[in-house]
């Protein structure tokens, strides 16, 4: 009986093991891009998920100066949710 659990937990182990090595695989390129501030290669920012620009065109000071400069209207009447781009 206790080979048995033995057995099982090892193949559960060896099983969650083989799972995880293989998951969570970054594209070199997007590595690449993300070390440039100019670019947000994702959603986040990057694969940390920081969300943090250090770009310094836009500051405390004049960001009450921004302006939408383009609008799109959907036709649907009610909100939209999405990730900000």
């Amino acid at each position: 009986m206790h080979a048995m659990k033995l057995s099982t937990f090892a193949l559960a182990l060896s099983s969650v093991i083989a799972f995880s090595a293989g998951t969570a695989m970054a594209n070199d390129e997007l590595l690449k891009l993300q070390k440039d501030p100019n670019q947000w290669v994702m959603p986040t920012g990057d694969y940390a998920n920081q969300r943090y620009s250090t770009l310094a065109q836009i500051t405390k000071d004049n960001v009450k100066n921004l302006r939408p400069v383009w609008t799109f209207s959907t036709g649907v009447l009610r909100g939209h949710e999405g990730a900000p781009w």
